[in-house]
C-alpha cells in the first residue's frame, strides 16, 4: 500500500466556512508523484506542479495537498473528519495503483471570469438559487462555491444551451 496512514495534527474552526471545521494532517507519504493524476480527476482542481500542491473538492469539503501534508477544510465533526480522511486515502492508493492506465494533467486550469459566467446566466435575479442576484451566484460559482445546477432556470429547458457552455467552460 502506497499510503499507510494519516495523522490528525490539529482542528480548528474553518475560517473560509463558520460553522465548519479545518484539519492539518501529515501522511505517511510524500503524495506529490500522484497529483497530476488526481488533477486529471477533478475539473476543479487547482493544482501547481513546482509548488507541489494541489487543492480540490469533494461535495463541499475541500481538500489541500502539500507533498506530505493534507489539510481538509469544510466539515461539520470529527466522525466526519475520519469519513474524509479514509476516502482521501483510498483515492490516492486507488490513484497510485491505476497510474499505468491514467493520463496525468501538469497544467493549471483557469478560473472561469466571473463576467463569462455572469453572461450565461439567465440575469433575472429570481433568487431560486438561494442568492440575492444571479452576479452573487457568478461569483459563488467562479469561486467553485455553488454548482450550475443550483440555478433551476438553466436546468428547465428554456436556458439549456447556456447550462451546457457553463459546463463546458468548467471542464
Amino acid at each position: 500500500m502506497f499510503l499507510e496512514s494519516i495523522k490528525v495534527l490539529n482542528v480548528d474552526m474553518c475560517v473560509k466556512q463558520p460553522g465548519t471545521f479545518a484539519a492539518f494532517t501529515r501522511a505517511s507519504a510524500d503524495v506529490r508523484e500522484v497529483m497530476p493524476y488526481l488533477n486529471s480527476m477533478f475539473k476543479s482542481a487547482s493544482y501547481n506542479h513546482d509548488g507541489n500542491s494541489i487543492t480540490f473538492r469533494n461535495d463541499k469539503v475541500e481538500f489541500s495537498i502539500i507533498e506530505d501534508r493534507i489539510n481538509v477544510a469544510r466539515f461539520a465533526n470529527r466522525t466526519e473528519l475520519h469519513e474524509r480522511l479514509d476516502w482521501i486515502k483510498d483515492l490516492i492508493n486507488d490513484t497510485y495503483d491505476s497510474i499505468r492506465e491514467l493520463t496525468p494533467r501538469y497544467d493549471a486550469r483557469k478560473p472561469v471570469p466571473v463576467l463569462s459566467i455572469y453572461a450565461l446566466l439567465p440575469r433575472t435575479n429570481c433568487r431560486r438559487c438561494g442568492e440575492k442576484s444571479c452576479m452573487a451566484f457568478a461569483s459563488l460559482l467562479h469561486k467553485l462555491e455553488a454548482e450550475i445546477e443550483n440555478c433551476l432556470p438553466l436546468t428547465e429547458g428554456t436556458y439549456e444551451e447556456n447550462r451546457l457552455k457553463l459546463e463546458k467552460a468548467f471542464d
